[in-house]
């Protein structure tokens, strides 16, 4: 089988987890991000390829579309920065930044890829943040990036259908090497867990399963939704 999937942040904890899986259902997941040596490490692993780029060079991104210009069925955009900080000591270019790598990014990686996708009936995915729906002190800076990912995936869903599904998955926080400076102290990492009806901090592989069935060809009737996978704390409140 060579229908491809793009996966942008292939090497992270989730975009990583989500190549795994698509590479056991026999697609053919290529990995894109900036380092070469996580690249090959990673591929090497699943016996994927790769391809180098980083998400803020637009002509890195046209490169690889038109070298995988045909058999594209699905594009996952999982990279991501978190810049926390209070709002009276941030500057314009943090938010520039965030939405540069978060937003833009997303957007470009779509519109290069765009063709292979409304060939192949295509789906794409997008990555937000439990912080898009719940008010969390100093988040001023990913919220609003990620919270233009939301408004994207149901305008995207709206123009592309019925060619192209496009869905977005809106976790909170997961083991990563972006949340290292978290989940790395034990009491921190303790108490944020406690936040979570299912306490724990997500892993890779807690996405994995739903984020292939919504890049795959089974998935045939979703779009346009935002799937939150984040231990219930969006939704439930179990302590008075």
């Amino acid at each position: 089988m060579n229908k491809k999937i793009l996966i942008f942040g292939g090497t992270g904890a989730i975009g990583f987890s989500i190549a795994k899986n698509l590479k056991e259902q026999g697609y053919n997941p290529i990995i894109i991000a900036r380092n070469k040596e996580d690249l090959i490490s990673k591929s090497k692993e699943i016996n994927c390829s790769y391809e180098i780029c980083d998400v803020l060079e637009i002509d890195q991104i046209k490169e690889i579309a038109l070298k995988h210009s045909e058999n594209v069925i699905g594009l996952a955009y999982c990279v991501g920065s978190i810049n926390l900080r209070p709002l009276k000591i941030t500057k314009d270019q943090d938010f520039i930044e965030s939405f540069k790598v978060n937003t833009l990014g997303a957007i470009n990686a779509v519109k290069m890829n765009l063709q292979s996708l409304t060939d192949n009936n295509g789906s794409i995915l997008f990555f937000s943040t439990i912080a898009v729906q719940q008010g969390f002190t100093n988040h001023s800076i990913v919220s609003s990036s990620k919270g233009a990912i939301e408004g994207l995936t149901l305008s995207l869903a709206a123009e592309f259908a019925p060619k192209i599904r496009v869905n977005c998955i809106a976790p909170s926080l997961t083991d990563s090497k972006m949340s290292q400076k978290m989940v790395s102290n034990e009491t921190i990492r303790k108490a944020i867990e406690n936040m979570h009806p299912i306490p724990k901090i997500g892993n890779g592989e807690d996405f994995g399963d739903l984020a292939s069935f919504l890049l795959g060809e089974k998935n045939n009737w979703i779009t346009g939704q935002i799937f939150h996978i984040d231990g219930g704390r969006s939704t439930l409140r179990i302590k008075s």
